[in-house]
């Protein structure tokens, strides 16, 4: 059963990456960052489009959830925004679909401070208590800010 439950991970990692394969021409104003939470239960990404590191706003972003575990939890994911003195938490998006359910939710962040990196948070959650979380930026950290 354990090999059963990596091997899902992996393939929907392998799936949430291969979506946001960009383009070379795409490439400069790209940035992507996936993370699960362990032992299984959600994961998330978020791919940015038309945003450098210290531009102002994100044109265009989509986050996508998945929900890894036949747990009864259901799973949420917000994006997190690093200016230079500060963190923004953006609100959570849910997904009560149940296990082997998947959403996508595009969005954009507007003019604000120059943002120095993005990152998504995914989690697991019995009713509005957290259980479990996972942090990645698109600079490769996974320092949690909350």
């Amino acid at each position: 059963m354990k090999n059963r439950a990596k091997l899902g991970l992996v393939t929907t990692a392998s799936a949430l990456l291969i979506g946001f394969t960009a383009s070379p021409s795409q490439a400069a104003a790209q940035a992507y960052a996936s993370c699960f939470t362990s032992p299984a239960g959600a994961s998330g990404s978020v791919s940015t489009s038309g945003w450098n590191y210290g531009d102002r706003s994100i044109p265009s972003l989509t986050m996508k959830l998945y929900d890894e575990a036949p747990d009864k939890h259901h799973v949420r994911i917000r994006l997190v925004v690093q200016y230079a003195d500060t963190h923004k938490y953006f609100g959570w998006h849910h997904n009560y679909d149940g296990y082997g359910t998947y959403k996508e939710f595009p969005s954009y962040v507007a003019q604000g401070g120059n943002i120095f990196d993005v990152g998504i948070q995914a989690a697991v959650f019995e009713g509005d208590r957290r259980i479990d979380h996972c942090t990645k930026w698109v600079s490769g950290s996974t320092k949690d800010p909350s």
